[in-house]
């Protein structure tokens, strides 16, 4: 769906009130219409696909948007958007960057997996790259003054929110299960620190993998040992957590999980890469141990909707395009095509200089229109709050929401009754 033409003349206003006193925009052109290029390197294959394929359509929206806006105000430059695939794999990513800034890309939308977003920075930093990214998380890339931003929280946050999930459930023991990475990594770090201030015992084995692994036979094996073990020293099963933190190598994963019985009976919680995940609702046997466990995942919540938000107009697009409720990654990457081209109309087409002006360019165009919600972004070029909405695949092999955690509060605020 197209935004309304009253919304696009109030973005407009906006922009007038924004860009008054900045100068040319157009790069020199007074005459011509001038074509800025963006380029959105996003994981349309691999282990991201579901959300990458969720963030496309919601970027190429954002495009007809801006265009639609560009023309209506009569400026003097139109928004080239390309998408391009990062396979969810950091030389790929790298690569396709390094290839367009020889074309004289300086904008990128995505990537979208903190890996392939850490693989990129060196160079982009180098070379004054301005890329945004939806959904990389690790703590370990919050640097003031890189020119990576991310339009989500770091998993500081979100850790909390997988500690109170835990809590909620009654779980005494937990054990992790991750991909061994800089998201995996960060967020298993974030979470075990959450859920040990709660007074929860961790397992001393963890079982850590190759984020390219797709066969778990071994590892669910052993997961089945380590519960006999705390089932020996008299721990209950409904007091055994799995935190199982990894992308759509999650639906192999559960599958697995179906052959042992009391795997079944544990407590199942996830996080923001396995929320929403097409890979496991299509799959036949892991989509049925999702909801037999109530497999639940963490995933940053868009603030509520306005009269005025792109809320309404990316989740029914994206329904329309797919036939499916979108991730709130989707959310973030409309803005951030958004918040591209208002940087490039107050300041020209200069990373350095949009950089500089983003803060305060998303802070006033998010608060009003934003389709995630307010953006404000901290010292580090991060989202600096959210609240993280509770997925789950119901009996109907739907993805729900049950609830959320307020990251202002941390409390849970529950929707339907799980625990």
């Amino acid at each position: 769906m197209r935004s309304k033409l009253i919304v696009l003349i109030l973005v407009g206003l906006l922009a007038t009130a924004l860009i008054a006193g900045c100068g040319p925009s157009d790069d020199g052109a007074t005459d011509e219409v001038t074509t800025h290029t963006v380029v959105a390197i996003l994981p349309l294959t691999g282990a991201l696909s579901t959300f990458g394929e969720n963030s496309s359509t919601a970027a190429k929206l954002a495009a007809d948007d801006v265009n639609a806006w560009l023309e209506a105000e009569g400026k003097d430059w139109t928004l080239r958007l390309e998408i391009d695939d990062s396979q969810t794999e950091g030389p790929v990513g790298l690569r396709k960057m390094q290839s367009w800034f020889g074309e004289g890309v300086k904008f990128f939308v995505g990537p979208q997996a903190s890996g392939v977003a850490q693989e990129m920075l060196s160079f982009a930093n180098s070379n004054q790259i301005l890329y945004i990214s939806p959904s990389s998380t690790s703590p370990a890339l919050a640097i003031p003054d890189d020119y990576l931003l991310r339009f989500c929280t770091t998993d500081l946050v979100q850790g909390p929110a997988i500690g109170a999930i835990a809590e909620a459930a009654g779980v005494e023991h937990l054990i992790f299960s991750w991909q061994i990475d800089t998201w995996g990594d960060g967020l298993q770090a974030a979470a075990e620190a959450s859920v040990v201030e709660a007074g929860i015992s961790i397992y001393p084995q963890k079982l850590g993998f190759d984020p390219l692994k797709e066969d778990f036979t071994t590892d669910v094996a052993l997961l089945d040992g380590y519960v006999s073990d705390l089932v020996a020293q008299g721990v209950s099963l409904d007091k055994i957590g799995v935190n199982l933190i990894t992308f759509e190598q999650a639906a192999p994963y559960l599958a697995e999980v179906a052959k042992y019985p009391q795997l079944l009976e544990l407590v199942w919680i996830g996080s923001d890469g396995t929320a929403v995940s097409e890979a496991i609702k299509q799959h036949p046997v892991a989509s049925q141990v999702a909801a037999d466990v109530k497999f639940i995942n963490s995933m940053n919540r868009p603030a509520e909707a306005t009269a005025e938000s792109n809320f309404d107009n990316v989740k029914n697009h994206i329904q329309e395009e797919l036939g499916r409720e979108t991730d709130s990654y989707a959310y973030n990457t409309y803005d951030m095509v958004w918040a591209i081209a208002m940087a490039i109309d107050a300041v020209g087409y200069d990373a350095a200089a949009a950089k500089e002006a983003m803060p305060g360019v998303v802070d006033e165009w998010s608060k009003v229109y934003g389709a995630s919600g307010h953006v404000v972004l901290n010292a580090d070029g991060d989202r600096a709050f959210a609240d993280y909405d509770y997925w789950l695949l119901n009996d109907a092999f739907e993805w729900v929401t049950v609830g959320y955690f307020s990251g202002g509060t941390g409390t849970i605020e529950w929707t339907q009754e799980i625990y």
